[in-house]
């Protein structure tokens, strides 16, 4: 007996003529490879990480950039820390990059 497989695929529109662009942060030089947010003390922050070698932090109320790190090489992946935030109350962003390192970075000093 021969067994055949289906494969169904589904194709959804997901951009409409009634989706509009919210806000846009310019800062980096190079592709932004990754980005996060969270939220911090009633404020609301992303961070980035782009090929430009740096990482960034950004307060998305006030539109604005409140922070850069320079050391990588081109920075892969970024995340803001819970647990150096839970429990040592520090606003600190992990970011990993092409060099082999994983950095932490207090952005509130």
């Amino acid at each position: 007996m021969l067994l055949t497989q289906a494969t169904t695929y589904f194709v959804f529109d997901t951009y409409h003529s009634s989706s509009k662009l919210i806000n846009t942060f310019t800062g980096h030089t190079d592709n932004v490879c990754s980005i996060d947010y969270s939220t911090f003390d009633d404020c609301q922050l992303i961070c980035s990480g782009s090929d430009d070698k740096t990482v960034r932090v950004w307060d998305v109320d006030n539109n604005k950039q409140i922070q850069s790190f320079y050391g990588h090489s081109d920075v892969y992946c970024v995340k803001f820390s819970s647990y150096h935030y839970h429990n040592n109350h520090q606003n600190v962003i992990c970011s990993s990059s092409y060099d082999e390192t994983i950095r932490f970075w207090d952005f509130q000093t």
